[in-house]
């Protein structure tokens, strides 16, 4: 229970009252008189006494009753439509003075039985979050696999001494912030295991028996809020994703295209990542990237079969029609956009970046607004790379495919014209890396 300095007054000079009248006392105790003074003095320490432990007492009940109305709060801010992460915000910042925690993060399960880092705050002076979000391991491989078996929560109050292997990426970066103690609750649906949500402190031997009763409570109360907010979300998403794919379906020659332009956009960004080439790319923003990247074609629905299945080269004006595609992608995902502000979220921004930027060039010789150099999106720049690199590996309506090595030509002649030569220098330093994943489809294919 944390006091403010009124507060804080109040007791010291409850305390420093008690202590003058038990000073007193004693120095008159040698007397074996009962005397007056020794009469105030005994009623001054029992006065002082029970005004203390009934302050005490009274803060106590303040800060239950405090604490009461901002679970109340919490629940009503739930119900409203209000973000999973405005919800994740509101508890932070509410719950902190009556809870000892640096640091709140939540790892959400996969279907393969991967768990990622989704979503998290920090205070400040120990900021972690944007360095954890998007780690992924498999549950199986750690020890929060018997936290979602059981259901039971992990106190952990020296957590230097608790980890085993402090060399894993997620490891080093609490450890390195100074966090030493955490609990780690199972965030259940329907009696279903999503995710898992820590709540840690960069203080040991800081957390007991209360503080773990209160927060189950909270992390109740971020499953029904994350279970609200993620439904809607991966509704919306599913719907534009099948809206992609159907453009993709209507060329037939474009095949897996999708999938194999999404791998090749992860392992781009991994190693810009990697290399540390751009401070930007967070490994958030690379999980947005990739899972928006199957997106940058979408505006095709839009095109006309006669253009977009058309086996020679387009005319001028049909150039010009085809072009089109990248202002219609990104007005559909406005669209998507504006229904997710009505829950005061944003969720398709990066995919709008792909859409309509995916065609524009580092020179400013691209379309559909010739922007050039930095004032393109590194998302659309990243996802260029890998369009075009898959575009030329496959067989289109107007053309065969290309071999690994003509388009690897293809793609460095473009360094600094069409594409970021920062990407390009780093897909041919790590080249190899590259060129496993078209081997691995081309292995698919041929099957």
């Amino acid at each position: 229970m944390k006091l403010n300095k009124h507060t804080k007054g109040i007791l010291t000079g409850y305390l420093i009252i008690s202590l003058i009248c038990c000073l007193l006392l004693i120095i008159t105790i040698s007397s074996a008189k009962i005397n007056l003074i020794k009469i105030i003095l005994i009623f001054g320490l029992v006065i002082s006494l029970i005004l203390f432990i009934r302050k005490v007492i009274q803060l106590y009940i303040e800060s239950r009753n405090v604490r009461f109305k901002k679970v109340v709060d919490l629940i009503g801010n739930i119900n409203e439509d209000t973000s999973f992460e405005g919800t994740l915000e509101y508890m932070f910042y509410s719950f902190r003075d009556y809870i000892p925690y640096s640091h709140i993060g939540i790892a959400l399960l996969k279907d393969d039985g991967v768990i990622e880092a989704s979503y998290g705050l920090s205070n400040p002076n120990i900021e972690i979050t944007s360095k954890i979000i998007g780690i992924q391991t498999n549950l199986y491989h750690t020890s929060l696999a018997k936290i979602v078996e059981t259901g039971e929560p992990r106190v952990i109050n020296d957590l230097p001494n608790y980890i085993k292997n402090p060399n894993t990426p997620y490891n080093q970066i609490i450890l390195a912030a100074g966090i030493n103690s955490s609990i780690t609750y199972p965030l259940k649906i329907y009696n279903k295991a999503v995710g898992i949500i820590f709540f840690s402190s960069v203080y040991k031997n800081i957390y007991n028996a209360e503080h773990i009763e209160f927060l189950k409570t909270l992390s109740n109360s971020i499953a029904i809020s994350l279970n609200k907010n993620l439904f809607i979300e991966e509704l919306l998403l599913s719907q534009v994703l099948s809206l992609a794919k159907l453009a993709e379906a209507r060329d037939e020659d474009t095949g897996e295209h999708l999938i194999r332009m999404q791998a090749y956009t992860l392992k781009i960004a991994e190693l810009l990542y990697k290399d540390k080439i751009f401070p930007e790319l967070t490994l958030k923003l690379i999980k947005d990237i990739v899972r928006f990247s199957p997106l940058h074609d979408i505006g095709k629905v839009g095109i006309r079969d006669g253009i977009l299945l058309k086996p020679g080269k387009l005319t001028a004006t049909e150039f010009k029609e085809m072009q089109e595609h990248t202002s219609y992608g990104a007005k559909v995902l406005e669209v998507a956009e504006a229904q997710m502000v009505k829950f005061n979220k944003s969720l398709f921004k990066v995919g709008i970046e792909v859409a309509i930027g995916h065609h524009e060039k580092w020179d400013g010789s691209g379309y559909p607004y010739q922007q050039k150099g930095d004032e393109i999106p590194l998302s659309a720049r990243i996802v260029a790379v890998a369009d075009v690199f898959d575009a030329l590996t496959s067989k289109r309506p107007y053309k065969e495919a290309f071999s690994y090595d003509e388009a690897k030509q293809i793609i460095i002649k473009g360094k600094g014209n069409h594409f970021d030569p920062r990407i390009i220098a780093c897909i041919e330093k790590n080249e190899s890396e590259l060129f496993s994943i078209y081997k691995q489809y081309q292995k698919n294919d041929s099957i």
